[in-house]
């Protein structure tokens, strides 16, 4: 997919109302490595930082400043240029996410451990599937989508760290499973309302994943 170059809209007001989904099962969610199937760009992660792209996430004993809730550690792995290039996260520097709201959990919050919740930025599961007990798919999104583009439907944007991003997750590293799930995720995100346009495909044909934290689905 080519990366839509013109430039979107910031139009709040026009966009669709999306919220993180309210079924969602933590420990599913961690149980196995996710690997990204298609993204949008961010700040942090341009297009040629989109190869072996996997996340890894633990409940874990971290704190963070000012917040006595669940700390889970994230663990980020990609690629530089090309499949089993350099690593994009060399120094395997571990993110804390936080549930602030026992009540609504897939709205997660993401930062380095040492910045405080008001500084972090939004992680929302918007969807996950194909049930609570046995997720094989996830959506992620940087928060609400804010930014209209030029096909008529909103997204979060391409820049900046919090705020931006929009991740097509499966368990499944490629194959026909993956292609099958990454489908069932784009018809929901339209459905939603959000634009596809800004998506691209993450390569994990032949990926090793050298240095990367990789907890097995089974």
């Amino acid at each position: 997919l080519m990366l839509n170059l013109l430039l979107p809209i910031l139009s709040i007001s026009n966009c669709p109302s999306i919220q993180p989904t309210m079924d969602f099962n933590t420990t599913e969610y961690l149980r196995a490595t996710w690997y990204i199937q298609q993204q949008q760009i961010t700040g942090y992660q341009p297009e040629s930082a989109l190869y072996c792209v996997a996340q890894t996430l633990d409940l874990t004993n971290k704190t963070v400043p000012f917040f006595n809730g669940n700390v889970i550690s994230v663990f980020n792995y990609g690629n530089l240029n090309q499949v089993n290039g350099e690593q994009e996260n060399a120094k395997n520097f571990t993110l804390c996410a936080r549930q602030p709201n026992t009540s609504d959990p897939a709205r997660i919050l993401n930062a380095p451990c040492f910045l405080p919740n008001i500084l972090a930025g939004p992680y929302w599961v918007l969807g996950a599937g194909p049930q609570s007990d046995n997720y094989t798919w996830a959506i992620v999104s940087g928060g609400a989508p804010n930014v209209k583009y030029p096909d008529g439907n909103c997204s979060t944007g391409l820049n900046g760290t919090n705020g931006s991003g929009l991740w097509l997750f499966s368990r499944y590293r490629y194959g026909l499973y993956a292609d099958n799930l990454t489908r069932h995720m784009r018809n929901i995100l339209l459905n939603m309302g959000i634009t596809l346009s800004q998506l691209l495909n993450v390569e994990q044909k032949g990926c090793n994943y050298t240095g990367a934290y990789i907890k097995n689905f089974s």
